[in-house]
């Protein structure tokens, strides 16, 4: 049966709908459920190499400073020597010194925690660990001021064999038996009639 453009696009939309629909509501979770990270299956058809099939470890967002006021407050108790002090105008940039000699009062002074240190925890919480080791030796799994994002969960990753089409193409007498049930098609008249 030669099918026909309008019905080749029919069966696109349909195909593609359903495929990505099965991938996200099932594929995706059921991979997450029975692979392990870092995993890594070898899928054959026919006794022939058709891909390999993974779970990628999940990935983890980096911590950034969310909120410098409340890492500043937890700076100076922890840090003092760490913690600068940034004189900061409120008026035009271009009065900076004549303000600090003449009219002290229209500056104001802007605290912040060392770039570095804050740098430093963000890397240490971001790690493997997800932990920061203080200059005592304390360890912290969270700081005031610092938001480290929840981890991304990782969904099933498949690389195709270079020869996929024709490995697969070479077991599809097999492999379409089993389309229909993970496409969760009906059976057709003729497969009713057999199962009956």
């Amino acid at each position: 049966m030669s099918l026909s453009l309008a019905e080749k696009l029919t069966l696109w939309k349909w195909l593609s709908e359903t495929l990505a629909a099965l991938h996200k509501n099932a594929l995706v979770p059921e991979g997450r459920d029975h692979l392990t990270p870092g995993e890594r299956l070898a899928v054959k058809f026919g006794g022939r190499l058709a891909a390999w099939v993974s779970l990628p470890q999940p990935t983890q967002g980096a911590a950034r400073v969310a909120d410098e006021a409340r890492l500043v407050e937890w700076a100076k108790i922890h840090y003092p020597g760490r913690v600068e002090y940034i004189p900061d105008v409120i008026a035009d940039a271009g009065l900076i010194e004549f303000l600090q000699e003449h009219r002290p009062e229209s500056l104001r002074i802007r605290e912040r925690v060392d770039p570095q240190l804050a740098a430093d925890i963000c890397t240490g919480l971001s790690g493997k660990d997800h932990r920061y080791v203080t200059a005592a030796g304390e360890v912290l799994t969270e700081v005031p001021g610092i938001r480290v994002p929840e981890p991304s969960p990782s969904s099933p990753r498949v690389n195709l064999a270079g020869d996929a089409a024709e490995v697969i193409a070479a077991a599809w007498p097999e492999i379409q038996a089993g389309l229909r049930e993970v496409l969760a098609l009906p059976a057709g008249e003729g497969e009713a009639a057999d199962a009956a």
